[in-house]
């Protein structure tokens, strides 16, 4: 027998180096380790006749071999559960839910997922993956998924709503990925809470929309005000100058009537400053609304005496007529609001109604409400204004020369809303409007009207 002088040796020449050893013969072969010399697979001889030879060398280098790559696996599968073990820490302490969804479920769940949701992992993972989005949302979440398992391109991250198991609502942003799940294929989900982020964007659309509705708003006032307040200051400056120039030649019913107009003129420019500063209040949130017991039917007919007197030329044109409540029935209002309210309304249904048409206030009394009817036969309202038509400053295309400020209808909306009611409108180009409001407005005790 043969003995491989580099892996064999004699017990002596380690008893030199080593001192007394008890092996007679020593046989070692070296394992390699992922490429590098990882160790030495040793046998040891106790018997002064045991020489190893090549056959020894061969038969413990395959053992060797063998020995290394069960090293080698065992170190893969340690690093591998290490790494394992560093990855899931990593996926559960993350801010970022993450999900895998496998055959429409949710088969992995990380707690960040859980915390944006509101449901626990078991609760999620026994419903359908769909199971916590809006249901608005749903169609177009299930398409995009269906998109990229089949391979098709999806856009990389996009947004959609869930419910929380609160009922709050919330806007997350979703990016995906194909994997192996199982030996099967799955999809990987990172989601991320945007209703914050989504939030602010909002906010500052508004924000920029409010900006750009307040400028429109000046702009629109300028050229009401410019426009409105010029008949008026002209029937001053002429009426003035008239007075200046001829008062000592003028007769007395000459002079009162002058004198007539400029009041008038007056009044209608304290008239329009008056439903800009409403607006303005409300706009403020400083319109109040403090009821009262009202006689609402005398409280009525004063503002019809009222408007005679202040829309002399114009009501002399038209038919009016009421369909009110007992005059001693009284009601818990606000007689402000509803002066706003009646008054705007009748101001308008008079202004644009023609020569012979009827004008009709109705005051109906509901348990707990009052239903107020204004009808004219005026020029209508096409159906392409109406929606704007309480807007501040809207005037209808159709209302030609005659003379507003579009500020009537939104003080009568205003109004409306802080007196807890609300108004609706039938109107037909060329036949005419009903405006229907309808107040919280219980009757008064007997013993609290005066």
């Amino acid at each position: 027998m043969r003995t491989a002088s580099w892996s064999c040796a004699k017990a002596d020449l380690w008893a030199d180096a080593t001192g007394d050893l008890t092996f007679s013969s020593w046989l070692g072969v070296p394992m390699q380790i992922r490429g590098r010399m990882g160790g030495v697979l040793v046998v040891q001889g106790y018997t002064p006749d045991v020489i190893y030879d090549e056959d020894d060398v061969n038969i413990l280098g395959f053992f060797a071999n063998h020995v290394s790559a069960a090293i080698e696996r065992y170190q893969a599968i340690e690093e591998l559960r290490k790494s394992e073990a560093r990855y899931r820490s990593v996926i559960e302490n993350v801010g970022v839910g993450v999900v895998v969804v496998q055959d429409g479920r949710m088969v992995f769940v990380n707690p960040s997922m859980e915390r944006i949701v509101g449901h626990s992992t078991q609760a999620l993972m026994a419903m359908p993956f769909t199971g916590t989005i809006h249901p608005d949302d749903v169609p177009a979440v299930v398409e995009r998924h269906q998109r990229r398992l089949r391979g098709e391109p999806v856009e990389e991250m996009y947004s959609f709503r869930i419910i929380t198991d609160k009922g709050e609502v919330r806007t997350l942003d979703l990016s995906a990925v194909l994997l192996q799940w199982g030996h099967r294929d799955a999809t990987l989900l990172f989601v991320v809470d945007a209703t914050a982020r989504v939030e602010a964007e909002q906010n500052q659309k508004r924000a920029l929309q409010q900006q750009i509705e307040l400028n429109d708003l000046k702009s629109r006032f300028i050229t009401m005000a410019s426009h409105e307040f010029r008949t008026p200051l002209a029937t001053i400056h002429g009426s003035v100058d008239l007075l200046m120039h001829y008062d000592d030649r003028m007769p007395v019913d000459k002079k009162r009537l002058t004198l007539l107009k400029i009041d008038d003129a007056v009044e209608r420019m304290t008239h329009m400053l008056e439903n800009v500063l409403v607006i303005g209040r409300s706009d403020a949130g400083r319109l109040q609304f403090k009821p009262q017991p009202s006689q609402v039917a005398v409280f009525c007919k004063s503002l019809v005496d009222e408007l005679r007197s202040a829309m002399a030329e114009p009501f002399r044109r038209i038919q009016m007529a009421m369909d009110l409540p007992r005059d001693t029935d009284a009601y818990l209002v606000d007689e402000v609001l509803i002066r706003n309210i009646v008054g705007n309304l009748l101001s308008n249904a008079i202004k644009y109604s023609p020569h012979g048409g009827q004008v009709t206030l109705r005051v109906r009394p509901r348990p707990g409400e009052l239903v107020i009817t204004v009808s004219d036969q005026g020029i209508g309202i096409p159906l392409a204004d109406q929606p704007q038509l309480f807007e501040s400053f809207h005037r209808a295309s159709n209302v030609g020369n005659i003379s507003g400020t579009g500020l009537g209808l939104a003080i009568v909306r205003d109004a409306v809303q802080c007196h807890g009611g609300s108004i609706s409108l039938q109107s037909t180009p060329g036949e005419g409007s009903t405006f229907t409001v309808v107040l919280t407005a219980p009757a008064a005790p007997k013993e609290s009207v005066p």
